[in-house]
This record gives C-alpha cells, structure tokens and sequence, in this order.
C-alpha cells in the first residue's frame, strides 16, 4: 500500500469557555490515514467537530501536543505559515465559511485564476483550466459574476472548483451538498469522486447524506464524543 496522503494522530482540541458556556471537549484522541486514491466520508451531528477536524489536518490551527499531522511523509505539526506555505496547493479544503472561498469584490472567474497564481504563469493556460473545471460542474455560466449574485448552492459549486483547480494530493470537503437540491448533490459529489479517482488525491468528506457517503466514499466514519468511528 502507498504511503497515506494524509495522516493525523492523537488530535484534540478543547473549545474555550465562553460567556455562559464551561469549556468542552470537541476532539479527544481522533486518529485516521487516508490512502491515495481513497475518499473517505465521515458524518456526525452538528457541533460535533467535525469542521474543527477540517482545520487541524489542514494546518489552519496549531495542533495541540501530543497530536501530529503529517501531509504525505512530511511532519508539519509544527511548521509555520511561512514553511506551510509552498505547501498548501497540494493541500486544499472547502470549508463553510464560503466568504474565504470566494472575496465579496472578485468575480468567481478572478477568484480562480488567483487560486493558480502559484502553480500556473501562463495566463492563457490558467484560464483554459478554469473554464474546463466550471464546464464539468456546470458554472461556466458563472465566472462573470460576483458572490453575491450566486446562490448558495452555486457558491458551494464554485468552491469544489477551486478545490479541483490544482490537483492536490489531499482535500478536505466540509458538506458540498449543503445548499444543493437533490440533483445537484450528486453531480457534485460524482464530479469529487471522478476527481479522485482520475488524479489520486486523498479525500476527507463532511456529509450528513448517509446515502451520498454509501454511493460515493470507499469508507464512512462517524465522530462521537471526540473520537473517529467506522460507520
């Protein structure tokens, strides 16, 4: 078996206490490796943690010991943003706050084109892979506008194709169904699962669609009280 795209060991994480609020356990122990080629759903009720689960193997928040996360055979439990960096297109995650997707005062076409800034200079090229990403998720009618004339669901489908831009190694996808009639949902998640399969990448799925986590992930895992369960 390959080396596993993603790996996280021993994650925790305690909310802070809050007016009115005590402090509570969110994550407590919660490993998992994900295998090239593999997409992985995990589910759990709201709240749960799995968004914080999202930001800890993606490097958006410090890992608290004794937890480590490693990106391939690379240990960047510890690195800073400044070494994370260079890393992070073959990295990429779809989380809710779609604000950070896609800025207020961009087209969606820009907000791409930005997206392969780094791994693209060829201009001509960057903006024949952009049209050919919002093609297959059906938003290439899309590209002029600005977030605010989209609806949720058609910013959810612009945040897949920022995701799928640069064909990273791993990807964590915070529910793309929400905001999704049914049809949509699974163009959406057959287009993640093509992905997948055409490219190799790793993929971590949020998803409360038992039936969209049997059709398209090759194993379903559910968070409770902190930890990683199979489904």
């Amino acid at each position: 078996m390959s080396a596993a795209v993603l790996r996280a060991e021993g994650l925790a994480w305690t909310r802070p206490a809050r007016s009115g609020e005590a402090a509570r356990v969110v994550l407590q122990d919660a490993s998992l490796a994900i295998q090239p080629g593999e997409m992985v759903a995990v589910s759990g009720p709201s709240g749960v943690g799995k968004s914080v689960l999202g930001s800890l193997v993606l490097r958006l928040r410090e890992v608290p010991a004794p937890g480590r996360v490693l990106w391939g055979d690379r240990d960047v439990t510890a690195l800073g943003a400044r070494a994370l960096t260079p890393l992070r297109a073959r990295h990429q995650g779809l989380l809710q706050q779609t604000a950070a997707i896609l800025p207020p005062f961009c087209s969606v076409e820009e907000s791409l084109l930005e997206t392969l800034r780094h791994v693209c200079r060829d201009r001509s090229a960057a903006r024949a892979r952009v049209r050919e990403v919002a093609e297959l998720l059906g938003i290439a009618a899309l590209l002029g506008r600005r977030p605010r004339f989209l609806s949720g669901g058609e910013q959810r489908k612009a945040g897949v194709a920022r995701l799928l831009l640069t064909n990273p190694a791993f990807a964590f996808v915070d529910e793309p169904d929400s905001g999704l009639d049914p049809v949509s949902q699974h163009e959406v998640l057959g287009e993640l699962r093509k992905a997948v399969d055409r490219s190799g990448m790793g993929m971590l799925v949020v998803t409360h669609n038992a039936l969209l986590a049997r059709r398209y992930a090759d194993r379903r895992l559910i968070l409770q009280e902190g930890r990683l369960h199979a489904s």
